[in-house]
């Protein structure tokens, strides 16, 4: 039979390879002398010791194969654009990582996802590798600090990341000019009571912000406040006009006051697409009837989607869904996502009465999950 993908060119083979984890890749230097090189052309590295050693394989076999593809690419002035590196495995060394990634850094890396274990120190050199265009970093340790540089960083995600010394996080993001999509999720921090003399710097050029559970890390909404789309787990402190906002999704982990649910909506004033898990009432139905009556009448004049979590149809949450539905003119869509483990026939006459209220906007639809 004859060998068609074989006879493709060199820059499809590479392409279809790309999509497979870099010791698939390798292997298929084993099939002729016409795929020994073209491994060496994908510009993407992606290696997870995990999934290694679920094969049956060695770690120390991992870390061999880690060597030989990066020097491999040294030694053939081949380009790592995009690396991938999970490390589970707590025996793994720092300095190791450290080589990896210095190496691989001096091939062109522009886009950095990596993964360690909870035991795993990490330096802070990543954050001085000024061609980084993305940075992804999850359950990772900084314990020690270099100076930091990354000017042409547009993504950076921190997800379940311990930083010894809270002033860190602002002098990481400070040092991003033109960020565009920031993520900070469980971010953890040893706060001292020395005060720390810089600021947050205004993110003129970011456009996403999703920032939960930060511990002891002081993030000043205003840093952010140029965002088009929010996500907040937690908002606290002086919430600033956010003008270029249309989509927020706001989860309350406890509850808070409605009338500052409404004093924070009041601030996004285009908003268009509203995403809120339903907080605790903390005061009576008749003091919530008069947070609606004294509200903005154009609160949500460019309000287009709006999806309601957690609705367990108690009445405050009914006649927050009303208003919504009765001061929004532009509205296309409304979700309600009650909890899976409510009654379905108490869910089904929520659902009634919720599709009985007239609307603002003859093109609403409500939907159910």
């Amino acid at each position: 039979m004859e060998d068609k993908i074989s006879t493709l060119p060199d820059e499809i083979l590479s392409h279809i390879l790309s999509f497979l984890p870099t010791e698939d890749a390798f292997t298929t230097t084993l099939l002729s002398k016409r795929w020994e090189p073209i491994w060496l052309l994908v510009p993407n590295l992606d290696l997870d010791d995990q999934r290694f050693m679920n094969r049956g394989k060695p770690y120390y076999l991992f870390m061999n194969m880690v060597y030989c593809v990066i020097y491999a690419k040294i030694n053939r002035s081949k380009l790592i654009k995009t690396f991938h590196l999970k490390c589970h495995e707590n025996s793994i060394l720092e300095n190791v990582v450290v080589k990896w990634l210095t190496d691989a850094e001096k091939c062109g890396m522009e886009h950095l996802e990596f993964q360690g274990s909870d035991r795993l120190n990490f330096y802070s050199f990543i954050f001085a590798f000024s061609n980084l265009v993305v940075l992804k970093l999850k359950a990772t340790r900084v314990n020690y600090f270099l100076p930091v540089e990354l000017p042409k960083l547009k993504t950076l995600h921190l997800n379940d990341v311990f930083i010894s010394e809270h002033w860190y996080l602002r002098e990481l993001v400070n040092s991003c000019p033109i960020l565009e999509d920031f993520e900070a999720k469980d971010i953890s921090a040893r706060y001292w009571l020395e005060e720390y003399d810089g600021k947050f710097k205004r993110l003129t050029n970011l456009v996403r912000a999703d920032i939960s559970n930060l511990n002891s890390c002081d993030v000043p909404l205003d840093a952010f406040s140029n965002v088009e789309f929010l996500r907040m787990e937690k908002m606290y402190g002086h919430v600033p006009v956010f003008p270029n906002l249309t989509h927020v999704e706001l989860v309350f982990q406890r509850n808070v006051d409605w009338c500052w649910v409404f004093g924070v909506l009041e601030k996004f004033p285009k908003l268009q697409t509203l995403v809120l898990e339903m907080p605790q009432l903390l005061t009576s139905v008749k003091y919530f009837i008069s947070i609606l009556s004294i509200s903005p009448q154009g609160l949500f004049s460019q309000l287009k989607e709006c999806n309601i979590i957690n609705y367990r149809g108690h009445k405050y949450e009914l006649m927050f869904a009303q208003y919504i539905i009765l001061n929004s003119a532009n509205l296309r869509r409304m979700t309600i996502c009650s909890p899976s483990s409510m009654d379905p026939e108490e869910k089904l006459a929520l659902q009634m009465e919720l599709l009985s209220f007239p609307k603002s906007s003859a093109l609403c639809q409500i939907y159910f999950k």
